[in-house]
């Protein structure tokens, strides 16, 4: 088991097109299979953001989970809402009811007011920080939350704006959550990083600047490196660079795999060379009759299979 997927969250981020979001079901599904301290099956979250091809901000059992796995799509305004409404019923039932006022009516009322509603959307880092923050606070109610992040500039911007808005709004209720969260998201026993590419050269090169911009962010807990859709090595590779090549088209089908094997080796140098640690996930063929979930469940049995969770 990969040290990262021992962690409470588990962030996984790389460039867009990787394969994030069905790795990162497959993690979560993979999770769900194991069983924690006390001898029973885990309890996982899987979250994304504001993915308009899924329903918003409805906890979805997935029955491959056994009922212990559960998918969430984030919306801004939804997690600034549950939020509000935390931060209220924090100001304490005996001192609102002795005004009279009952946390449900201050909620509405202060949600309802126009200045409060724009300042959810157009407050520098709020977007931000409502999102992480509501995966922040799930944390105490799943053995692991899987967390599939945007792109990587979009992702990195994430963590970036709830660090500029702690240090903006500093000394506030707000900036002292931000501060926690961003204490957790440091912490190597709390917090870990899956970086995604795929075995091609702007991928590669993409996920060591990524690294990067995490450890400037988070320097006592590096990320670890996962390459995504690895083709099978040829049985006949070309024995040639790629740059040597005559035509980098293939001839037949055997040429074509032995190229692809070969290029995807070469390409791979760039992380041997940074003496990068990574695992591999192998490739799995298309098919017309497989869908994301099929895809999700043969990729879970090869992250089982790997040893990457256990």
């Amino acid at each position: 088991m990969t040290q990262a997927c021992q962690r409470n969250l588990i962030f996984v981020i790389g460039k867009g097109g990787v394969g994030k979001t069905v790795l990162s079901q497959a993690l979560a599904l993979a999770l769900s299979q194991t069983q924690n301290k006390s001898g029973k099956s885990k309890k996982i979250l899987w979250v994304c953001f504001e993915d308009p091809s899924r329903p918003m901000s409805k906890l979805i059992p997935r029955p491959e989970g056994k009922g212990q796995l559960w998918h969430l799509n984030l919306d801004p305004m939804d997690a600034f809402e549950e939020y509000a409404s935390l931060k209220i019923e924090a100001l304490g039932g005996t001192f609102l009811s002795r005004l009279k006022i009952g946390t449900t009516r201050l909620t509405k009322t202060f949600l309802d007011n126009k200045l409060i509603r724009y300042m959810a959307k157009a407050a520098p880092g709020i977007h931000e920080l409502v999102l992480l923050g509501k995966v922040w606070y799930e944390r105490e109610h799943y053995d692991h939350v899987v967390i599939d992040m945007p792109s990587t500039g979009y992702g990195v911007a994430m963590f970036q704006s709830t660090i500029n808005f702690s240090k903006l709004f500093g000394g506030g209720p707000l900036a002292r959550d931000a501060d926690q969260m961003l204490a957790t998201f440091r912490d190597p026993e709390k917090s870990g990083f899956w970086i995604v590419a795929l075995p091609e050269e702007m991928p590669l090169r993409e996920a060591i600047e990524l690294d990067e911009l995490l450890r400037e962010l988070f320097p006592d807990n590096p990320a670890e490196f996962v390459v995504n859709r690895v083709f099978p090595e040829s049985t006949h590779p070309n024995p040639e660079a790629p740059d040597q090549w005559e035509t980098p088209f293939a001839t037949d089908i055997k040429d074509y795999a032995a190229k692809r094997s070969t290029l995807e080796a070469h390409n791979l140098k760039l992380w041997d060379q940074a003496k990068i640690k990574y695992t591999e996930i192998g490739y799995i063929p298309p098919s017309q009759s497989r869908d994301e979930a099929e895809l999700v469940r043969s990729l879970a049995d090869e992250i089982r299979e790997k040893g990457i969770v256990s």
